[in-house]
């Protein structure tokens, strides 16, 4: 009897013994699959915060690559408008420089044409003046030449006869007349010659 109780007792302690052993065994098992689970978990939960991370990232990184093309595609629009309008500011500045230099052109043509026909009317007035003023010397020269021998003749023949002394009168005057309007002549001649350098 206390064999079996001493046997009972040793197949009670072993019994125990590796109940105890698989209880370690499965609790350690257990505890070891718990942090298993939490490991991957925890994995999973990094992965996620980290695949979140990168897709804000890749978002932002998206996001900033489309604000730099639309601020490049702005840029450029606002470029291409200010060349455009530069391009315009300075064709219609040119248009206006090349207007008004022919307007100028146009104008110093016509003054020049001006200037050319009263220099031309000029010149042929002054010419016509000292042709007037030759041919009126001239006639005046030649009609006291002609008096003075007309006066020579009727000297001679106012000494043969006393009837000739009223045309002697008369021509002495017409003599007197001639020379008086060819010394004004010639005082107007040079005056108006003086008056045509003063305008050259």
């Amino acid at each position: 009897m206390a064999e079996l109780d001493a046997l009972r007792t040793e197949i009670l302690g072993r019994s125990a013994s590796l109940i105890q052993r698989k209880v370690r065994t499965y609790l350690c098992r257990k505890r070891f699959i718990l942090l298993r689970l939490s490991a991957i978990q925890i994995q999973a939960l990094c992965r996620g915060q980290v695949a979140r991370h990168q897709y804000e990232e890749m978002r932002r990184e998206a996001a900033a690559l489309n604000i730099q093309k639309h601020l490049r595609k702005f840029l450029a629009r606002k470029a291409y408008k200010n060349l455009y309008f530069s391009a315009v500011s300075i064709q219609t500045g040119m248009r206006g420089m090349i207007a008004r230099s022919e307007l100028l052109s146009r104008k110093q043509t016509r003054a020049a044409t001006v200037i050319q026909s009263h220099c031309r009317r000029f010149l042929a007035n002054r010419r016509y003046l000292r042709l007037k003023k030759a041919a009126i010397t001239t006639q005046c020269a030649w009609r006291a030449r002609v008096a003075r021998k007309e006066l020579r003749k009727l000297r001679m023949a106012a000494r043969e006869t006393g009837a000739l002394q009223e045309a002697k009168t008369k021509l002495e005057k017409e003599v007197e007349e001639l020379t008086w309007r060819l010394q004004l002549e010639k005082r107007t001649r040079v005056d108006l010659f003086l008056i045509m350098m003063l305008l050259l």
